[in-house]
């Protein structure tokens, strides 16, 4: 695994949360879980890729309870995957936060500084 996670701004916590992306000019929504997140962004694993920069919303389910936390995200990396015995490519993708609202980050951050299960 990349070393760098420990080097972020934004340490991130390995967790699963449902995820909503909605690249801009694509029709079509991308549903998926996430891997990891932390107070600057999340890492995804997507079945077609985002181009770099790319812009997007984001709806977040947090599992607490309150409804999904919603903000603009930024794709800053993808890093196309392929398990070994399958021939289908995956991307794994980092999304930073834009745009977030104050208490949608007060929720992240509560949430984030829980125990997890």
């Amino acid at each position: 695994m990349w070393d760098g996670f420990n080097k972020r701004k934004f340490p991130r916590l390995h967790l699963t949360c449902e995820v909503v992306v909605y690249p801009q000019g694509r029709e079509r929504a991308i549903k998926t879980i996430t891997e990891n997140v932390g107070m600057g962004g999340m890492c995804l694993m997507l079945d077609e890729p985002l181009e770099r920069f790319d812009r997007c919303k984001v709806t977040l389910e947090l599992k607490d309870g309150g409804p999904p936390v919603q903000c603009t995200g930024r794709s800053v990396w993808v890093v196309p995957n392929r398990e070994l015995k399958s021939p289908v490519k995956r991307y794994d993708t980092g999304i930073e936060f834009l745009d977030i609202d104050d208490s949608s980050r007060q929720r992240l951050r509560a949430f984030l500084s829980q125990p997890q299960k």
